[in-house]
């Protein structure tokens, strides 16, 4: 069954589930729980007679998606440049699965990229805690990457889906890899330069507990004197002192896996990462209290900022 379609209709059974009239009666639960269940099943990869079964080349892959949409890098100007090592593992999992979610990231990139650019894909072999892995970079250009922007992008990429509205292709490819054993973020290499960038698994995954109940939260950190700081220190230091605690919090997470970027002239820092459900607070806890002890240096002076903190949930 089409991963979207399951996607679609895990969606679609939260929101249910959230927006039935409380309390719950006994066999309402029940149905929920036998929802649950039976969506459970069909996620439940297909067993094979073979563990080889399990194993796809995935630059091969790779290469064919990218075949099939040739008409759509000429219709762009495109080209595409893929940078890989020789040597690389084969990936676990469902070839159509990742045909699937390499599909909607190459679409994805090619639409998004500047007309008449290049599309650059960097593929290599990593040494995760739990195994090894194949990670993947798709890297283009962008006409301009100003503070709206990226807040743009963000919303896309973490959020996707609203009222009534379908399931984003990022949204679809953050949640399909952790279904996979893998993971999917966001970067901003350079100025100008959107990164997707992800793992897949290259070892069996199929004995490994999948962790329940994971969620993506966003810790939204607002300086509340960054007027005055601006007015004392002028914009240019003002600005930088937001980026000194940009740099600060992401040595707090799994920078670049946990994302944290700095909105300098609205004095914000935006930290996004992956939680078990009910144990998002811990980390926003540890960043919230290490940075009411710290002072950063602005020239000669050290600058102690106060701070106002939003967690909320994303997806």
């Amino acid at each position: 069954m089409s991963q979207k379609i399951l996607l679609k209709l895990e969606q679609s059974l939260k929101k249910l589930q959230s927006t039935w009239p409380k309390p719950f009666s006994k066999e309402t639960q029940h149905l929920f729980i036998q929802a649950q269940k039976c969506l459970e099943d069909l996620q439940k990869p297909e067993k094979t007679n073979s563990k080889k079964d399990h194993y796809f080349d995935f630059l091969e892959t790779l290469h064919g998606v990218l075949k099939t949409h040739d008409l759509l890098f000429l219709s762009r100007h495109l080209i595409y440049h893929v940078v890989t090592t020789a040597d690389l593992a084969k990936a676990f999992g469902s070839k159509e699965e990742a045909t699937a979610i390499l599909t909607e990231l190459v679409v994805a990139s090619a639409k998004r990229a500047h007309f008449d650019s290049k599309l650059e894909i960097q593929i290599k072999e990593v040494r995760l805690r739990e195994g090894p892995a194949i990670q993947a970079r798709f890297i283009y250009a962008v006409d301009s990457l100003d503070e709206a922007e990226r807040q743009k992008i963000l919303e896309h990429f973490f959020q996707g889906t609203g009222d009534g509205e379908e399931t984003s292709d990022l949204a679809f490819c953050r949640q399909a890899l952790r279904r996979a054993g893998g993971q999917l973020w966001l970067e901003f290499p350079k100025s100008t330069h959107v990164a997707f960038t992800f793992h897949w698994p290259a070892f069996d995954t199929s004995s490994s507990k999948s962790e329940k109940n994971y969620g993506t939260y966003k810790y939204d950190i607002t300086l509340t004197d960054f007027t005055k700081i601006r007015q004392r220190f002028g914009i240019v230091r003002a600005k930088k002192l937001v980026q000194l605690v940009e740099g600060f919090v992401k040595g707090l997470v799994r920078h670049p896996v946990d994302m944290v970027m700095a909105f300098p002239a609205q004095g914000v820092v935006t930290a996004i990462y992956e939680s078990q459900e009910g144990a998002a607070s811990s980390v926003s806890t540890r960043i919230s209290q290490r940075l009411k002890k710290e002072a950063f240096r602005l020239g000669t002076k050290n600058v102690t900022p106060h701070f106002r903190y939003q967690l909320s949930f994303l997806a």
